[in-house]
């Protein structure tokens, strides 16, 4: 009998002190939900971003990598005219094609204004394929093959170009494409 009447009282200080398992499971899953939630609310913060905030955000972050891709890709069209300085262009475009993706990869992770999502999301379509096009280009020349590679050159142009009449309501300048800053 004395063990019934200690059991019931073990209950009454389990109840009281978290009721138990239900109890401390409850607990656990409400601290955990906060964890995991908070950084989509400081993140959904972010999203209230206007087409200038989201301009000059990116441009930030455009204007240093754009000048060293510039740097990196100087005299690259030099080099692809003689057949001894491919290698020296492969490692030129592999060098602009790890800054780019880089630059893409930055500025992917920027929250993008409600308004103006689709065409951003289409910008971005484009710019992958830039990306790509960078890659290939830089194959191409290790190869040898400087005719692929002109072919691939002319439609990265291409790509570049209509990246830039999606968003030219948007005003970027060191974020638009300009084959200049390739060495083209």
């Amino acid at each position: 009998m004395a063990k019934l009447h200690w059991r019931a009282v073990n209950r009454e200080v389990l109840l009281i002190l978290g009721m138990g398992r239900v109890g401390w499971l409850i607990g656990v899953c409400a601290i955990a939900a906060g964890v995991l939630l908070a950084p989509a609310a400081v993140a959904a913060g972010e999203e209230a971003l206007t087409r200038d905030e989201y301009v000059d955000r990116l441009e930030g972050m455009c204007k240093p990598r754009a000048e060293a891709t510039q740097r990196a890709m100087k005299g690259v069209r030099q080099d692809v005219r003689y057949p001894k300085r491919l290698p020296v262009a492969a490692r030129k475009f592999d060098k602009g094609a790890k800054i780019f993706s880089g630059t893409i990869e930055k500025i992917g992770r920027v929250p993008r204004p409600a308004a103006d999502t689709a065409r951003l999301k289409e910008w971005f379509v484009y710019l992958n394929r830039q990306q790509a096009y960078l890659l290939e280009i830089t194959e191409q020349l290790r190869m040898g093959h400087t005719i692929k590679a002109q072919r691939l050159t002319s439609r990265f142009i291409h790509n570049g170009n209509l990246a830039n009449n999606v968003t030219l309501a948007f005003g970027f300048d060191y974020c638009s494409f300009k084959f200049s800053r390739f060495g083209f």
